[in-house]
């Protein structure tokens, strides 16, 4: 997420301590910092504690595409711990192309990641708590 940041603004976010020293209440530096004093935490202490809010409005026609009974359990497996996208495929029981293409739906909605390791690919979600407003 930092490098994602730091990307974005083009910045380091030393860098952009100095910037913003007489604009701490910005929106921006504010959730940079939290992130990266927590990570600089989880490197000290070995252990994150860190909650990052995202908000994101879509029409109930497209949450109802994204939440399909198949990506649900998807969800849950992932939840449970995979050791790769076939050992997925195999619980879930569809075909590893099918529930590869689910992934990367549901990594497009920062809902899971994909991580590599050498050859596999490993799913692993990337949120602990997700809520749905119906506004």
């Amino acid at each position: 997420m930092e490098k994602r940041l730091e990307s974005k603004y083009g910045v380091a976010f030393e860098k952009l301590v100095d910037q913003q020293a007489k604009k701490k209440r910005d929106v921006i530096y504010s959730k940079w910092a939290a992130l990266h004093y927590a990570y600089k935490a989880y490197e000290e202490e070995g252990e994150l504690n860190f909650t990052f809010d995202e908000y994101t409005h879509m029409p109930i026609s497209k949450l109802m595409k994204l939440f399909t009974d198949k990506k649900v359990r998807i969800i849950r497996e992932v939840a449970r711990g995979v050791e790769s996208i076939s050992d997925l495929a195999r619980r879930v029981r569809r075909d590893v192309s099918n529930v590869y293409r689910d992934l990367k739906v549901l990594e497009e909605h920062k809902i899971v990641r994909l991580e590599k390791a050498g050859k596999r690919i490993i799913p692993r979600l990337a949120v602990e708590k997700l809520t749905i407003e119906f506004i």
